[in-house]
């Protein structure tokens, strides 16, 4: 690679990868923050109970997403000089997740007299869900279209950080995990409002439309939407399995861990949702240079999951001493294995949903995915009541495999 293409590569991911790294910083990082002290007011249980509600909470968001981060982002980023394209967008996107919100509600009523952690708890799901909703409406997929990525990332880390010095002044006892969900939530919210009354002023009045007039983002986006629900309901299926199997305790165990691998994704993740609309609009213009670019993208990448995989192997018991206390200890090897996944799974999610995203090939992809999380379902039903925790990370790893070779099967 030239240093001219070098440098080309380097100017437009680093500008927004850094201020990506204060969106996840703000999203994620700062409740790696704040997880010591909510840890320690909690307790492993009501850490586990609010744990299995956010976990609910996510899949609401994914639903509700519906794949819109895939599709309208590479619409915008296809049109980003065709504003009225780009408020039909919009309107087609904020309409559509209108018609799902009640699909919400009723799914949650039957989570709430099915589980009995919800039943006698139904506030956490309540809270969860409102929250889910709010933020499912932040214009995450259009800021990324247009790649601005400085104002979502301000407004963010101004909410998020509110969020985080009230939660450190009200939560204080197992019973207040209900406020700790609330503040999060109105956090969600205010984000919410606020970027898109900024994309209101750019595009113009956003419109409510009839069901028929959203079919054709519907159609092109649900390729987009099982690429995303498919693994998200695999990765979190495995929380909802062990609520039932295992005591309360090692469900806050798992909760905790899970936090902290996830913000060791998150400091690769950044990099991931930059790339993918520069690697775009790369492919559209010149396919060799995208595909050389993915490779080198993909060494980085890789040496940085394997960086952080040894951090985790050798410092497990520090890390989780110092973020989540000395009562979580017993879950250092947890955190092991499901750091090795680390180097593992930024592979396949680059040459699977950004690659084949590029190629546009979003239905092979979701083929690929039904497969690989169909083996990994299977696998973690077989050993989820002998290895409990230890099952989610084997299960994963033996549907991460299955999907990379599924996937270089179809790119080659």
């Amino acid at each position: 690679m030239s240093s001219t293409t070098l440098s080309s590569f380097r100017k437009p991911l680093i500008k927004n990868s850094f201020y990506l790294y204060i969106v996840h910083f703000a999203d994620y990082l700062l409740l790696l923050f704040i997880l010591p002290f909510i840890s320690r007011a909690l307790g492993p249980t009501a850490l586990g109970h609010i744990g299995l509600a956010q976990t609910f909470g996510l899949l609401v968001m994914m639903f509700l997403e519906f794949g819109f981060s895939i599709t309208a982002m590479r619409q915008i980023s296809s049109n980003i000089n065709n504003e009225s394209k780009i408020q039909l967008v919009a309107s087609e996107v904020f309409s559509f997740k209108i018609f799902l919100v009640p699909i919400v509600i009723l799914c949650s009523l039957l989570i709430i007299f099915s589980h009995p952690v919800f039943f006698y708890q139904p506030e956490l799901i309540i809270i969860s869900v409102l929250a889910s909703i709010f933020h499912s409406f932040i214009p995450t997929w259009y800021f990324q279209g247009i790649q601005n990525f400085k104002q979502i990332a301000l407004v963010k880390l101004m909410f998020r950080s509110f969020a985080f010095f009230l939660a450190l002044l009200i939560v204080k006892s197992p019973s207040d995990g209900w406020l700790y969900l609330l503040i999060q939530g109105i956090s969600s919210f205010l984000i919410a409002f606020v970027l898109i009354i900024i994309m209101v002023k750019r595009i113009g009045k956003i419109k409510f439309l009839a069901f028929r007039k959203v079919q054709p983002i519907l159609k092109s986006s649900f390729a987009g939407f099982t690429v995303l629900i498919l693994p998200t309901i695999f990765n979190n299926i495995g929380i909802f399995l062990l609520s039932y199997l295992i005591t309360p305790v090692l469900l806050g165990y798992y909760y905790g861990v899970s936090r902290i691998h996830r913000a060791f994704n998150t400091l690769y993740s950044p990099l991931f949702e930059s790339f993918s609309p520069y690697l775009i609009s790369t492919y559209q213009k010149d396919q060799k240079k995208a595909f050389n670019k993915t490779i080198f993208f993909n060494v980085i990448v890789l040496i940085l999951g394997c960086c952080f995989s040894i951090i985790i192997w050798f410092f497990s018991e520090i890390i989780i001493s110092t973020i989540l206390g000395d009562a979580f200890l017993p879950s250092a090897n947890y955190l092991r294995a499901f750091g090795l996944l680390l180097p593992i799974t930024v592979i396949a999610y680059i040459w699977g949903n950004q690659w084949m995203i590029a190629l546009k090939k979003e239905g092979e992809l979701a083929r690929i995915l039904l497969i690989s999380n169909l083996i990994g379902i299977f696998c973690l039903v077989l050993t989820i009541t002998k290895l409990e925790i230890f099952a989610i990370p084997v299960s994963i790893t033996f549907s991460e495999l299955t999907k990379l070779v599924l996937i270089i099967k179809s790119i080659k």
